[in-house]
């Protein structure tokens, strides 16, 4: 008869078996995708000609205009897939704008004036502006990857009525040592420059010179994290950790609220700045702009809210203003690293797998206060004078466009202004314009 020690130690090999098996059949699952693609919403969609190889794009939507950060080098510095080679990064990129109220018209290559040096763009944002009038001048935030160096963030100036773009300064800080997409925060602006603070991804969470970096991929380790810059105290500090590949990330509907698309753990999660320790977040500092002491509060996230999507998400964007929430996914991330892997060797090539990729958007249901994996309620109508209360509103995504990498594929961002919406491919020429109403 085996012995108490034998079957204890039994037990616990397999519970440990079992709690290792589980999370890998679901990362397996998400990264090989359905096993069929079909494709529909194309029709609500046109090409709009210009630039290649995009990273990122968001809408300024005050001025109804887009900026696209698009790189010929991107081929060549894919880290978010870990396929690299950064001896091939030549030719620099640039940002293209696309003015939304000439739909179809080719995007407009844009020059920065007074820079130099290269410019590899990854995360591109605006700086919050009042949703009142046209500004005349538009705070715009890049990450530019610079070969064999540390990611930075160049902090640029648009001028609408002119389309010009002009080079501020540069933001270095060692935190931005995997940094992909960005996001600005309408808390402690620059008073000189009007320089916004603003949060940074790490899709990874070591550097791509990391030994560390080949058991991060392999094992699909919840590594990277988060990092916040605070623009009067010229400071960056990681505020959030443990992420699996974020790299879709845009502001919520307060103040330093955050949705985070996770690409390797197939959610998004919404992230809320809170005051929890004054005496571990607050500091005093010397300001910049104004060089006089101020204390500055270093946000606090809370991860208040998952959505389990099932889907590898990789661009997010939400308009406040219309409640509007899409995201833009990979259908298969196998077929997409393979891809890449191709266009390495030859970017031009036409490899020999396809890269499909999904836009979600969501809708509000109502579902179950305290439930663990709530299901929509769809036929409920919330009594708001209920109390306690029994339902509440929540997100469920619903596919509206989808495409098996025969028309586009390779997605690599999306942004949204009300029911129009733009896609961009890290390997196709151009980007879509589509209207999702």
């Amino acid at each position: 008869m085996p012995s108490t020690a034998l079957i204890a130690l039994s037990t616990i090999a397999a519970l440990v078996s079992v709690a290792v098996y589980l999370p890998m059949q679901r990362t397996t699952k998400l990264f090989e995708g359905a096993a069929s693609i079909q494709n529909f919403g194309m029709d609500k969609c046109q090409r709009i000609s210009g630039p290649s190889f995009c990273d990122d794009i968001r809408i300024q939507r005050n001025l109804n205009v887009a900026l696209a950060a698009c790189d010929e080098s991107l081929p060549y510095r894919n880290f978010a897939a870990s396929v690299f080679d950064e001896s091939k990064m030549k030719e620099s990129g640039a940002l293209w704008l696309y003015d939304l109220n000439k739909p179809g018209s080719p995007a407009e290559k844009l020059t920065i004036k007074n820079f130099s040096g290269p410019f590899h763009p990854s995360g591109v944002t605006f700086a919050p502006t009042s949703e009142d009038g046209t500004p005349a001048r538009v705070v715009v935030l890049v990450v530019n990857h610079v070969p064999l160096e540390t990611p930075r963030v160049e902090v640029l100036y648009y001028y609408p009525a002119r389309k010009s773009l002009v080079y501020k300064k540069t933001i270095s800080s060692t935190h931005f040592f995997a940094a992909n997409k960005i996001s600005a925060s309408p808390l402690y602006a620059h008073q000189q420059d009007d320089t916004p603070s603003f949060f940074v991804t790490n899709d990874h969470g070591y550097n791509i010179t990391d030994w560390k970096r080949e058991y991060e991929e392999k094992y699909n380790l919840p590594a990277s994290s988060m990092v916040y810059y605070n623009a009067r105290a010229d400071m960056a500090q990681e505020v959030g950790w443990r992420l699996q590949m974020p790299t879709g990330l845009v502001a919520g509907d307060k103040d330093n609220s955050l949705w985070v698309a996770q690409a390797k753990a197939g959610t998004v999660d919404y992230y809320q700045s809170h005051l929890l320790s004054a005496e571990h977040q607050e500091q005093k500092v010397l300001a910049v702009d104004t060089r006089e002491p101020i204390t500055i509060a270093w946000p606090g996230m809370m991860n208040e809210e998952i959505m389990n999507t099932k889907l590898f998400n990789i661009g997010i964007d939400y308009d406040a203003r219309t409640n509007t929430f899409v995201t833009v996914s990979h259908t298969r991330w196998n077929d997409y690293v393979q891809h890449a892997k191709e266009r390495l060797e030859d970017k031009d090539a036409t490899p020999s797998t396809k890269a499909g990729f999904l836009v979600s958007k969501a809708f509000q249901y109502p579902v179950r206060v305290g439930e663990t994996r709530p299901k929509p309620q769809k036929h409920i109508v919330i009594d708001p004078e209920q109390s306690p209360r029994k339902y509440r509103l929540q997100y469920f995504f619903e596919p509206v466009i989808q495409n098996d990498g025969s028309d586009f594929g390779t997605p690599s961002a999306i942004a949204a202004s009300g029911d129009r919406i733009l896609v961009t491919g890290t390997y196709e020429k151009g980007f879509l314009d589509c209207n999702i109403a």
